[in-house]
Formats: C-alpha cells, structure tokens, sequence
C-alpha cells in the first residue's frame, strides 16, 4: 500500500526520510540547485526515493500512446526512414544500409522506451537515432541468434517437447530482455535469466498485458499487410515500412511507460516531467519549507524564514498579507508592531486602502489590547476606516492625538478628519467644536510665524 505524504494526507509520498521516519510528497523536500539529492526539512539529511506518486495505469493510456509518434519529430523521423529504407534496396550494399537503417530506428525506439521511463511523455529528438545505431542493430541481431541457438540445442539435444517450452519462454521473455536492454546497455545484463525474472515478477499480471498488446499489434499490422494494395505501388514500400516503425514506436513507448509505471518494484526512480515539475526557486522551496514547519508546531523557526522571505520579496503583496495572517494566527504582538506599519503603507501605495480598515480591525479583535506608537500610522488607518464608514475607530485612534503626539507635523490634517468623524455622532458636537477651535488657534499661529 502506498505511504501518503505527512504534510498532504492525499498526496501519494514520493520521498522517505529514514532519520526523521517520515514520509513527504515532491512539494515537502529541498530539492533546490545546490542539492544533488533532496533533503529533509526538519533534519536536512538526504531523503530516498520512495516512487513517483500517483502514476495513471499504462493501460489507461492508449489513447496517448497510439498519438506518441505523431508528435513533429518522430513523425518527420518515421516518414524520412521509409522513404530511405524503400530506396536501399536499389542501391550498392544494400544489406549493410539496411542494418544501418534499421538500426538507426531500433536505437530510436530505445530512447523512446528510456525517455518515457524518465517521465518524458514526448518523444525524443531525432538526433538520438543518429549515433550507435549500427551498433545496437548488431547486439539485436546477436540477442536474437543467443536465444534462437539455445532454443535449437534444447530442442535437438533434450527433445522437442522441451524445446518447445524454451522457445514459449524466450518469446514471453523478449519484451523483457528489450527493457532491460534500453536501461542498462548492457546485452549480457539483458539476457540474464534472473534480471528478466526480476522484471517480470515485479511487475506482474500488467507484464502479459504488454505480451498480449504486442499479439494485437502484430495482427493489426498484417491486416495493414493485406491492404496494401489499395496504395499505389510507388508508395506501397514506404507505407509499409511507416506502419511499422509506428507500431514499433508505440510499443516501446508502452513499454517505458509500464517501467515508470513499475519504478519502485524495478528499483528505478523518475519524476513525470513537464511544465508542472520544474526545478523550483529558493522562495518556492522556503514557502514549502514554512508550511511544513508551522504543521510541526515549530512556529519560531517557520517566522524565521518567513521574515527573511518579506525583506526579500517585499513587493509581493500575497507574501505580505500572508504574513499578515501568519503573525495574526500565532498572535505575535511583537513581530506585528514591527511589520504592521510597513504593511499598510505597501496596501495604500498598491491602492487596497479597503485592505487597511478590515486588517486593522481583525489586529484589535485578536490582540484587544495591541496599541499603535506612530501617529503617522493612526492617521493611515483612521483615514481608510472612514472611507469605510467606520467613524468610531476614527475617533478611537484620533481623540486626544493633540495630547499624545503634540510635535505630530499633519496634526491639522488630523484633527480635520478627527471633526468629520465627529460629525457622524451629534452627541459629539460640543467635542468638534473644541476641535475646530484648535485647528483655528493652529492657522492663527502658523500666520504669524
């Protein structure tokens, strides 16, 4: 049964941390640039590959599959080689272009098979059939004479009825040799009984899937066979050649797929790759890096890196408001009367002054007794809040400022708002009077100066 990922109970664990003992997701390691192998968070040590995640069935993917070779440059390779291939046989050496040909598309439909097994779900470019295809078509045809004399000496020398199971197994196994063959380079590695055994017990029933798959293909292209003849006979060479380098690039596609599929089982390891999974930047890795901390319950650690990613990303004003609730949730007064006022002045120069009311109140209602130093603050937010139609916190923060910050140099601007405010409340009237009276006291001798 797969292990889930501790931080995301619904996220398959691709990573295990034997130090820590705990299993994590592709999003819950520093895999940054200057970590050859992931590691863990909380102790830092490397982690081990535990699998790919979620992997959709290879027999679910058909569909895909049989579109693989359509892709631009396995088509261009697949029609440039039947065309080459039907011309051959009228040229000088024809046997040996043939192998040089041939081998040149066998070598393709490795890479195709090991592309795939890396998490590529594209096919690979062309100038991977161009170099060491001779050669591969010379350890195919050296494989296939291995296991066609073992298969006639067992049948000449120890009966025909047990040449006949040699033979049965050798067929079962070739799909495997193929495999471990496209992953290991290696013919010998390849034809080794107990590597094929290996892959075909630790994948199991789906491994006949692939046997029964290649059946159908093989039946699908001698129906093509027979259809020929509706193709002009110019191009009835070509079209044959096409069909079968399509087919045989579909299934070393499915082939692949069934060993990323598999990976675990197989002691292989691969990521799907795609725009989804690009190496991620240190401020992605450090967001994951929090949330995985605030989960342990270690929230000085997680405000650490958090203050470190603001002073950095100080313009980001998603990372701001994070933080914003961060501080807000672990009801940290002292960090907050820090980042408060530089946080609502980025939301007035952003133009989310509505921002600056309704934070201001969820400070006081986490923090009832949380009090605000600079005047120049009070008047930030005492202005949003009454373009909020909230004339009690106006009045709250600006009553007595006259008091408390006489050397205040936008004290007029203030007490301005401050009697607006008043004016909400008709009770409050003597209140802006005396208000008003200061302001005029406060022109008077700014006159005079």
């Amino acid at each position: 049964m797969d292990q889930t990922c501790k931080y995301h109970p619904l996220e398959t664990s691709t990573y295990y941390c034997p130090d820590c003992e705990t299993n994590c997701c592709d999003h819950c390691v520093d895999d940054s640039r200057y970590n050859p192998v992931p590691r863990c968070f909380q102790c830092n040590h490397e982690l081990e590959a535990s699998g790919p995640g979620n992997i959709e069935p290879f027999w679910r993917r058909l569909q895909q599959s049989f579109k693989y070779p359509l892709a631009t440059q396995s088509l261009v390779f697949i029609l440039g080689l039947s065309v080459l291939c039907s011309i051959a046989l009228y040229l000088p050496f024809a046997l040996v272009i043939y192998l040089a040909l041939f081998g040149s598309g066998f070598k393709y439909c490795l890479s195709c098979l090991s592309h795939t097994a890396d998490g590529y779900m594209t096919p690979p470019e062309i100038t991977e059939a161009y170099v060491g295809g001779f050669k591969k078509m010379l350890v195919l045809i050296l494989m296939v004479f291995i296991t066609s004399t073992v298969t006639y000496a067992v049948d000449k020398y120890l009966g025909a009825a047990l040449g006949g199971v040699v033979a049965l197994l050798v067929t079962l196994s070739f799909p495997a040799i193929i495999i471990n063959y496209a992953i290991s380079d290696n013919m010998f590695e390849s034809l080794s009984p107990a590597n094929i055994l290996n892959l075909m017990n630790s994948i199991g029933l789906p491994y006949g899937l692939i046997l029964a798959f290649i059946l159908i293909m093989s039946g699908s292209i001698a129906v093509v066979y027979q259809l020929v003849a509706w193709v002009p006979s110019s191009l009835d060479s070509v079209f044959l050649y096409a069909v079968t380098f399509y087919y045989l690039i579909v299934l070393h596609h499915l082939m692949g797929y069934m060993v990323f599929q598999y990976q675990s089982a197989l002691g292989y390891s691969a990521r799907l790759q795609g725009e989804s999974n690009k190496r991620r930047g240190s401020h992605q890795i450090a967001m994951a890096k929090i949330s995985a901390l605030i989960k342990e319950g270690e929230f000085n650690a997680a405000n650490i890196i958090f203050k470190e990613q603001v002073s950095l990303n100080n313009d980001q004003l998603a990372l701001n408001m994070q933080y914003f609730d961060y501080l807000l949730a672990t009801r940290n007064a002292d960090e907050l009367a820090t980042f408060v006022p530089n946080y609502f002045l980025q939301l007035e120069k952003q133009g989310r002054s509505d921002l600056i009311s309704r934070s201001y109140k969820r400070l006081l209602h986490k923090l009832p007794d949380f009090e605000l130093i600079d005047p120049a603050l009070k008047l930030l937010i005492s202005q949003a809040s009454f373009d909020q139609n909230d004339a009690k916190t106006v009045i709250k923060l600006l009553h007595g400022i006259h008091k408390k910050h006489p050397e205040f140099t936008a004290m007029i601007p203030a007490l301005t708002l401050l009697i607006d405010a008043l004016g909400e409340f008709p009770q409050y009237n003597k209140h802006a009077q005396a208000y008003r009276k200061m302001i005029h006291r406060m022109n008077k001798v700014d006159s005079n100066q």
